[in-house]
């Protein structure tokens, strides 16, 4: 049965500051952006789902944010029910902080 109106978005994306933009053209950012690709090309460093993985921002020892501080997470382990994004605290307590998985990450690819 055919639809009457076409599907339309029920809010607009948001746009790209100036800000943003320079930043991700920047030279500097190149390097970061190419670093995170490379992590999500990884497994999960939790349960070692396959690929591809979201690249989590590392936060836990208070340090500043950076692209170069990823760790790779499947979505559940990152935004679902269980996830950090969702439970830290008690992500936390099961899996360690974060940062600790920094390590796991660089060894990963210097293995490829």
């Amino acid at each position: 049965m055919p639809r009457g109106k076409p599907l339309t978005a029920k809010t607009r994306m948001k746009p790209v500051s100036a800000k943003k933009r320079a930043h991700k053209a920047a030279e500097k950012a190149q390097g970061a952006w190419e670093h995170m690709a490379r992590v999500k090309a990884l497994p999960c460093v939790i349960c070692g789902a396959a690929p591809p993985s979201q690249a989590h921002h590392v936060t836990g020892d208070k340090m500043s944010r950076s692209d170069w501080r990823v760790i790779s997470l499947c979505y559940s382990c990152h935004q679902g029910p269980q996830g950090y994004h969702a439970a830290k605290r008690s992500w936390v307590a099961r899996n360690g902080p974060d940062y600790l998985y920094l390590d796991r990450v660089k060894e990963l690819l210097t293995q490829r």
